[in-house]
């Protein structure tokens, strides 16, 4: 049975790794790796704080001054193709304001439900880059990280797909136990992601092992710090300062992840789907947060929580889903985004390719395009929700 069950071990590594393989062999070939949009000039033109007048005196006084700006052949031409990078430049030349200059130190956000399959990691790391990639909140140059605590590392495959096979020691539950520097966490846990701006610290199924002992090993290592309060304090307050945003996903379960989690978010986000078992599963863990609070709060922890989400995830246009959006809305009251994540083949297909709706290239997305752009705006709107929802209440707070 040992040598069955080793031979199946090493025939599952070896398709994994395969599968990969011809997904990155895919994407280079094509010049798909780092897909983002570009816009024309006219297009620049159109976003927030900016008109055409505007731009063509950035342009121009940019270029005097030796700027390149990203362009693309077209017919005869060369005309302006502009990426993330330059439009964000454009706006620091007209001294637009940045997020982190209203704001100078990171919002942490926790995707969370004990429910497994209710579109959380989608939803994070969908957050993740539509901060990033969403046209009108560029003129911000959002900084994002991604704290993967989930041993599946679902996180890691959308974001750095790389680094979620085989075993990774750079992952955020070592670095909450090596208690490290933050130059050690820039320099050797830090990875970027496919999307320019958003990084990640990736999990391992390693990291299983760490969550099931995290006790034990925690007052091994760190024996003068609170078992709950090591991802705060020794991740997230030495890179607050680094980020803008910061977004913990944890697995579905009950444990000091978890916890650690529950200490140190800001807001709370609970993706609920219309699915009856899925719905009534969502509605018993939030029955349940006083307890899950009260845990982390014996042991000695602060809860810092500033704000509490729901919001439909997996929502399509049927009347089942509209009662369940509706007896949500009941339950949160004004605690509810007015937006919501809808149910699509396209985050699902962006999903196998090791993408989002923001990553993956239109002219390689193997299904209905039209689909995807749907998704795509559908998301954007979901991103500005939570953008809006969340530096609302910053300005508000205390």
């Amino acid at each position: 049975m040992d040598d069955r069950i080793l031979k199946i071990a090493t025939r599952a590594k070896l398709t994994l790794e395969a599968l990969s393989e011809k997904i990155t062999s895919s994407k280079i070939e094509f010049d798909a790796e780092n897909y983002e949009q570009t816009f024309s000039k006219s297009a620049v033109a159109s976003l927030p704080d900016l008109a055409k007048a505007k731009v063509d005196k950035a342009v121009a006084e940019m270029e005097l001054q030796g700027y390149q700006f990203q362009k693309k052949q077209a017919g005869l031409n060369n005309v302006y193709s502009m990426g993330q990078k330059d439009v964000t430049a454009i706006y620091e030349h007209r001294g637009v304001p940045k997020y982190r200059d209203q704001f100078k130190e990171a919002h942490t956000v926790f995707l969370t439900n004990l429910k497994g399959g209710v579109a959380k990691t989608v939803s994070s790391v969908t957050l993740a880059h539509g901060l990033r990639c969403t046209p009108a909140l560029i003129k911000h140059d959002l900084r994002i990280l991604v704290l993967d605590l989930d041993p599946q590392a679902s996180a890691t495959m959308f974001m750095k797909h790389d680094l979620s096979i085989g075993i990774v020691d750079e992952t955020v539950a070592q670095a909450m136990l090596q208690n490290v520097s933050r130059e050690e966490l820039i320099n050797d846990f830090v990875k970027p992601s496919s999307v320019d701006g958003v990084d990640i610290i990736p999990a391992s199924i390693e990291d299983a092992f760490i969550a099931s002992q995290f006790e034990k090993l925690a007052n091994e290592h760190l024996p003068n710090q609170n078992i709950y309060d090591v991802l705060k304090n020794n991740i997230i307050d030495k890179l607050k300062n680094d980020y803008d945003f910061i977004f913990i996903d944890s697995g579905p379960h009950l444990d000091a992840f978890l916890l650690n989690s529950f200490v140190a978010a800001d807001t709370f986000l609970i993706p609920v789907p219309p699915a009856q078992v899925d719905f009534h599963s969502t509605l018993k863990f939030m029955q349940r947060l006083p307890e899950l609070f009260d845990m982390a709060k014996s042991a000695g922890s602060e809860i810092k929580l500033n704000s509490i989400f729901g919001y439909m995830a997996k929502i399509a246009r049927k009347s089942d889903h509209a009662d369940a959006q509706s007896l949500l809305r009941e339950v949160c009251g004004a605690d509810m985004l007015d937006t919501s994540l809808p149910l699509s083949t396209a985050f699902e297909r962006c999903g196998e390719s090791f993408g989002t709706v923001f990553s993956t290239n239109p002219k390689f997305y193997p299904g209905d395009r039209d689909a995807l752009k749907k998704a795509r705006i559908k998301a954007e709107e979901f991103t500005r929700s939570v953008f809006d929802t969340i530096t609302f209440n910053r300005k508000n707070e205390g």
